[in-house]
């Protein structure tokens, strides 16, 4: 469903503006300008896009404009930011910063709800990355939540094998494939993944309900519908 989707981006969403280090710009600022700036949006969303603007009036610096879209979501105004994001991925010229922002681009189009927009800004980032296989399971995985929002349960399927075949025993991507299984009610091999997932993060609530549903929809026959 969208909603578990959009739930998931959020959190990877606002964990990139948690973490602005990890794409600092060549020839720009430190990043520490930019960490103020996300940090702002949590005291006052509306007076960070002010201040966003400004420092982007001033310097023309696309880590400002990455603020300022940020901004415009913590406001609810998401398909607006999305739209920033996308523009400002298109338009860099590093391939880390490209990669950065086609993630965070990917993740608000999850919370507008667009999934298919969604899928074509990881499609960017999967491209973006090229052979960094450090980088590259957690970019199957943003795409296959993508995937999954638009119920190509197949697809997402896909995305989360390619991700755990290069980084086995991740929690999220078991989980998430187990879900994907489940919904093409391949049962038995949903409730492998969901006891991998299980048995990966222990206190993982989320994994837990979905090893519940899973075992629901073996008994029953039928895959059972999220809410």
């Amino acid at each position: 469903m969208i909603v578990a989707a959009a739930g998931i981006a959020a959190a990877l969403f606002f964990a990139q503006a948690a973490a602005p280090a990890a794409a600092p710009l060549a020839g720009g600022p430190a990043p520490d300008r930019f960490t103020a700036c996300v940090a702002a949006i949590e005291a006052n969303a509306e007076q960070a896009y002010e201040s966003a603007m400004a420092w982007a009036n001033e310097t023309r610096d696309i880590q400002a404009h990455r603020c300022a879209a940020m901004a415009l979501i913590e406001q609810g105004r998401v398909d607006q930011g999305a739209r920033r994001l996308e523009g400002l991925a298109a338009s860099a010229m590093d391939p880390s910063v490209a990669a950065a922002l086609w993630s965070q681009t990917g993740n608000a189009w999850l919370l507008a709800g667009e999934p298919s927009r969604a899928r074509s800004a990881f499609t960017r980032l999967v491209t973006s990355i090229g052979e960094d296989r450090d980088a590259l399971p957690d970019a199957y995985i943003d795409r296959a939540l993508a995937y999954a929002g638009e119920r190509d349960w197949r697809k997402s399927e896909e995305d989360l094998s390619r991700a755990l075949d290069i980084r086995p025993n991740d929690a999220l991507a078991l989980r998430m494939r187990a879900r994907a299984r489940m919904h093409q009610s391949a049962f038995d091999l949903a409730l492998a993944d969901a006891q991998a997932a299980v048995a990966a993060a222990p206190g993982d609530v989320d994994a837990r309900l979905v090893l519940g549903h899973v075992m629901e929809s073996r008994r029953t026959g039928t895959p059972v519908e999220e809410q």
